[in-house]
């Protein structure tokens, strides 16, 4: 991408575990960074009443995210155009958004491999332990971090 991508929209499944994670973090980040971005998440199956589990929100607050509300947000021809940059959880997801909605092929990306880690899914956690959201969150952070220098760069540095 020539311009560094300024709205980003991260999706999952339930939007409440890996997208959820990644769109707070990655949008205290830009806070805390001055990247200037505007961050949002959604899932190909979500439900407004699901809510985001207690290990993820430790987790996050451990990560020096403040206090926070979540709801869960349903994919979107809308939020899809709103978006410069889709990063997808799975390959599954990816073949789901592509499917559906072809027109967005272009700016949607499999996380991991955007980030330059191969073709690799971020697993999803849920009902599972807070050693596997750990490892998730970790795997997510990994990810962010690389696509920063590159994509994400501070206002001051585009």
């Amino acid at each position: 991408m020539s311009d560094a991508p300024k709205k980003i929209l991260f999706v999952c499944t339930g939007n409440i575990c890996r997208s959820a994670m990644a769109e707070i973090l990655l949008r205290h980040w830009s806070g805390t960074r001055g990247l200037g971005l505007e961050v949002r998440s959604c899932g190909t199956a979500a439900e407004s009443w699901y809510e985001v589990p207690d290990h993820a929100r430790a987790l996050l607050t451990a990560e020096g995210v403040a206090t926070f509300t979540h709801r869960p947000s349903l994919l979107t021809r809308e939020q899809l155009k709103w978006a410069d940059l889709v990063l997808v959880m799975t390959r599954g997801h990816h073949g789901y958004v592509v499917d559906l909605y072809p027109e967005f092929t272009r700016r949607t990306r499999l996380l991991r491999e955007h980030a330059g880690f191969g073709e690799l899914d971020v697993d999803d956690p849920m009902g599972r332990t807070r050693e596997v959201f750990a490892a998730c969150l970790g795997v997510i952070k990994e990810s962010l971090e690389a696509l920063i220098p590159r994509e994400f760069r501070a206002k001051d540095e585009r």
